[in-house]
Order: structure tokens, then sequence, then C-alpha cells
């Protein structure tokens, strides 16, 4: 395929996955759209990176490592937004803090289970190592890209039809590709999505984020 128009598909797709579907899902209101187009999405993201000379799910997974200094900086700083998440929880839902773990504690359990693998895994995919092993042509390689990806993150979160969720997926988006930009590893984004997302829905501020699925959480 002439290197140009290969070029110009890239960008089609690019627009497409990160502006026009999350633009279609919030517009019909689809539920089931949003899992549908994050594992199809994800999927094919997957496809791609494995007909990239060099690929090996090793290498996907364990990225260049992490080192332990950085690992350190990153659980302070997961424990200082953490405070800052449940003082905001308190202020803005009262009525919902630590509803969801002490009212229904089977669900929280599945969900604390579950979401990092259904949710998280190709979230992460597709945000982090897709994106910046598919569009460094576009985005570029400096902190500019960082930037772009928080940015766009933020925007797939119009779906949960309120304004907070795109606002702080946009920081959770700029803070994990920061990360990612680090290790290159699937699994230490997963594991600190992970972290913020259990963290968020059990003292209650998942509500924003989970709500286009279950109108009555918590």
């Amino acid at each position: 395929m002439n290197a140009k128009i290969k070029a110009k598909l890239i960008f089609v797709e690019f627009l497409s996955f990160y502006i026009l579907i999350p633009i279609v899902l919030f517009t019909s209101g689809s539920k089931l759209g949003v899992f549908a187009a994050l594992w199809g999405i994800g999927l094919y993201a997957l496809q791609v990176l494995m007909r990239m000379p060099g690929f090996s799910f090793h290498k996907l997974w364990h990225g260049e490592g992490w080192t332990m200094t950085a690992r350190r900086h990153a659980l302070v700083r997961f424990l200082i937004l953490a405070g800052l998440l449940t003082l905001l929880t308190v202020m803005l839902l009262p009525e919902k803090f630590m509803r969801f773990p002490l009212d229904h504690f089977s669900l929280w359990l599945a969900v604390m289970a579950l979401y990092p693998l259904l949710s998280v895994v190709p979230q992460e995919l597709l945000f982090r190592s897709y994106f910046f092993k598919r569009y460094t042509n576009i985005t570029g390689e400096n902190m500019g890209a960082i930037l772009i990806n928080g940015v766009l993150f933020g925007f797939s979160h119009i779906t949960f039809n309120n304004w907070i969720a795109p606002i702080c997926g946009t920081l959770a988006g700029i803070i994990l590709a920061n990360s990612y930009r680090q290790h290159h590893s699937l699994k230490w984004a997963v594991i600190e999505h992970s972290f913020y997302g259990c963290w968020v829905f059990t003292i209650g501020f998942g509500w924003y984020f989970f709500i286009s699925i279950a109108p009555d959480y918590p």
C-alpha cells in the first residue's frame, strides 16, 4: 500500500476510534454499545499489534520494566489522589460515600474482581499500548503525546453523560499515559488504572463512571 494512503487511513482510524465512536455512543445512549465497542476495537488493536515487527506478548505485557523508584512515586501519587478523591466524594456525594461495599457487598466484590479484566485491560490496550505504538506519526513522542492521550481518554468518558467523568478521565489519562511512557507495560498500566478505578467505585465516586450502566448505582 502507498505510504501516503496508509498514513491517511491511520489518521481516519485515529479520528474514528477516539472521537467519532465516543460521539456516536454518547448520542445513541447505548449501554451495551460501550462494552461492544471497547472490546471490538480492543481486539482489533491487538491484531494490528501482533502484526507489527518485533511484537511479542511478553514485551506487550512486561514492557521495558518500571524502576522501584518510579513505582514508589506512583504509589505515593495514588495515596495522595485517593485522599483527595475521598474528600471530593464526601463533599459532592455524601449520601453515596462507602455505600457500595456496605449496601451491595457481593456486587462490590464482583466489580473489584471483574472490572480490571473486563474493562481496564481493553482500555489500557487501546489507549496506551496501541495508541503509543500506532499513532506516533500523528501525536509525536514528547509531552504533547501524553496530553493528547489524556484528553482523548477523558473525551471517551462523555458516554457516562456527566461532566465530572470527562474531566477526571482526562487527568487520569495524563497520569496513566505519563507512567506508560516510563515502562511501556500493559501489566503496569492495568495495575495502576485498577488501583484508581477500584478505589473510586469503593468510596462512591464511581457513581459518575457507572451511571450509564446502572442508573441506581450504588
